[in-house]
């Protein structure tokens, strides 16, 4: 009875673990089917004898794959009958909103607009550009400057004639404004000169404005020469200037160092200051540097021997 047992209880255990595998594999049949696995591309190793390890393993260099170049596609060509193709143009309004009529397939033409921004035609350039060229022609040339005098101390032309109007002239000179004719330190150095020296005599300081330079007329004692003029007082000026009567002189000749050059030369500074009410007169010369050679006149200074020649 208990070896019956023991069978039974045997062929039981055997069913209940049979039905429980079925199950399983009907579970499994059904699950979704798996994708294939996609093999892996062996790579392409030249075709080489390698370079060989230590462990025997060989190495080869890897090919690159060729791929074929990208063909051109012809465009298609458009077909104007096609409807799918033809596109409707755009409705054009006039002025007063209405839409304008074509014609024969073409649009109406619109009419230009006279806005004062109309492009210039080629004739109206040319015209312009001739005016351009007229204007330019007419523009006066810069005049060739002193061959004698530094531009950087007085500005004269090749006449050593200042390019300014003459403001006033008399029966000796012509009279200019030292403004754009003499460079503005130059014209501080001799006046605070010139001040020094009457300060020396005892004299009347002169005033900074107004500055004249004069130029001397042909027949004079020094004609062409050029001088620079301060005053005392505007009756000073205007006795110097208009009657050529100068009571209280505050000048300066410049002197350059050969007259007969015709390169720019130094120039020297001649100075010559009177009070005929003290019968005052002295003379001074400044060299480029600004040493006073002496109470004498340029031309005594740098030629010792004149009274010899």
């Amino acid at each position: 009875m208990q070896r019956f047992k023991s069978q039974f209880i045997s062929c039981l255990a055997c069913l209940v673990i049979s039905s429980m595998s079925g199950w399983s594999s009907l579970a499994l049949a059904g699950d979704p089917p798996k994708a294939p696995v996609e093999e892996e591309k062996k790579p392409n190793y030249a075709k080489e004898k390698g370079e060989t390890a230590r462990d025997g393993t060989v190495f080869k260099r890897v090919l690159k794959e060729s791929y074929d170049e990208p063909k051109t596609v012809p465009k298609a060509e458009s077909n104007p009958s096609d409807p799918k193709t033809k596109k409707d143009a755009p409705v054009k309004y006039d002025e007063k909103g209405q839409p304008i009529e074509e014609k024969e397939g073409k649009p109406a033409k619109e009419e230009k607009k006279d806005d004062g921004q109309a492009k210039p035609s080629k004739e109206e350039k040319k015209k312009d550009a001739k005016k351009d060229d007229s204007h330019g022609a007419s523009k006066k040339a810069e005049p060739t400057p002193s061959a004698l005098y530094d531009p950087q101390v007085i500005k004269l032309d090749l006449n050593n004639r200042p390019h300014t109007p003459v403001v006033q002239s008399n029966s000796q000179a012509d009279y200019f404004l030292c403004n754009k004719t003499i460079s503005k330190k130059y014209q501080e150095i001799v006046f605070n000169e010139i001040n020094t020296f009457a300060d020396r005599m005892g004299l009347p300081r002169a005033q900074p404005m107004p500055c004249m330079v004069k130029i001397s007329k042909p027949g004079t004692k020094f004609p062409g020469a050029v001088f620079v003029e301060f005053y005392v007082d505007e009756q000073a000026a205007a006795s110097c200037i208009r009657l050529n009567n100068c009571v209280s002189a505050r000048l300066l000749m410049l002197y350059p160092k050969d007259k007969k050059a015709k390169t720019v030369q130094e120039i020297y500074r001649s100075y010559v200051l009177t009070d005929e009410r003290k019968f005052r007169r002295s003379s001074f010369c400044v060299s480029p540097d600004g040493q006073l050679l002496g109470e004498k006149n340029c031309y005594v200074s740098l030629h010792p021997d004149w009274l010899f020649n």
